[in-house]
């Protein structure tokens, strides 16, 4: 078969959100640095409890209006929208905190560690009538469009078996080793397992192996999720070990690979069955690549939010809590508490 053209972005016409940052650290100054550069948006302000380090996040990304309080910003009658990037147990105070302000909001992932309180969050967001998701920025790459076409196709078959890795040796990366602020299985983890709930949805059976560390935080996991199709993935996961980040879905007639790593802008390979596979690949071909496609989930928010949509078409509230509770059910399996 051939590759479908991925989805067109929302067109021009999308009035651009004015954006506040709150908490610039690494992963802001890249979403940041990829809207200034690829997008249509309008970073406007940013937050934090440090006004220094607002100020130097400001004159890094040529941003006009700075605070140092993050309900001054959400007060502030100039900001459309908030996008969230605190450690993942932070995520949600802030979040509600800018919901009761009246501003949408996009939370960095994992949205919370908590389905339970990812619900009350995402309650809290329908009852203000305001948008909210979490940033699975992944899922609005163009390559994502096109891996959705064919898995809807009957020339690739149903999806069959999923086999993903996110492995990369983490150790030096302390933030992910102290409750509250990491956890492999959800800040890196969480990658795979959106991937898996795309392709199969929602499994009816997790089984889990893996480490701790001598403190109760997960370090690896090899998972095998069940679905009531019949279908089944596998999740290498690590933070301490060095694998190709890189995933294959295999179809009744044909087999779907997104390269390393595949939650970036990648080349997809679609292969026969064979020992020896012949097949095609595909790739973009813009210049936008690793973390500045994290622009592409900015230009769909804005679009969402100007067509009335209160959470995202192809990342629902339905999947953000049932991604949580796999990520929740596996550590329980392991015996890692990375929350208080």
């Amino acid at each position: 078969m051939n590759f479908p053209k991925p989805t067109p972005l929302p067109g021009k016409e999308t009035k651009p959100l004015n954006w506040g940052i709150a908490a610039p650290g690494e992963i802001a100054g890249m979403f940041t640095a990829a809207v200034n550069t690829y997008g249509t948006q309008s970073i406007t302000a940013v937050a934090s409890r440090s006004l220094d380090r607002a100020s130097s996040f400001a004159k890094e990304h040529a941003i006009g209006n700075i605070y140092g309080s993050y309900d001054e910003m959400f007060a502030s009658d100039t900001i459309d929208a908030v996008y969230i990037s605190n450690h993942i147990g932070g995520h949600l105070d802030l979040a509600d905190a800018a919901l009761r302000a009246g501003k949408h909001v996009l939370v960095e992932k994992p949205l919370h560690y908590s389905p339970s309180r990812g619900r009350e969050t995402l309650e809290l967001a329908r009852e203000n009538g305001l948008f909210l998701t979490e940033a699975m920025w992944t899922r609005y790459l163009p390559q994502a469009s096109v891996m959705r076409q064919i898995l809807d196709s009957e020339d690739f078959g149903r999806p069959e078996s999923m086999i993903a890795s996110f492995a990369m040796d983490n150790r030096a990366v302390q933030r992910l080793w102290e409750r509250g602020t990491g956890g492999i299985t959800y800040d890196m983890g969480i990658y795979p397992i959106a991937l898996a709930y795309e392709v199969f949805g929602k499994p009816t059976s997790i089984t889990a192996s893996g480490t701790c560390t001598p403190s109760g935080l997960d370090e690896a996991s090899l998972v095998r999720l069940e679905y009531g199709s019949g279908a089944e993935a596998t999740l290498v996961i690590s933070g301490v070990a060095s694998f190709p980040c890189q995933a294959t879905v295999s179809g009744g007639k044909l087999a779907l690979t997104l390269e390393h790593p595949f939650f970036v802008p990648t080349t997809l390979q679609l292969s026969d069955k064979e020992l020896y596979q012949t097949g095609t690949s595909w790739a973009d071909g813009t210049p936008v690549k690793g973390h500045s496609g994290l622009y592409y989930q900015a230009e769909w928010f804005a679009y969402y939010v100007e067509q009335g949509f209160r959470e995202s078409p192809i990342h629902t509230h339905e999947e953000i809590i049932a991604n949580l509770e796999v990520a929740e059910e596996i550590c329980r399996q392991l015996g890692s508490t990375p929350w208080p």
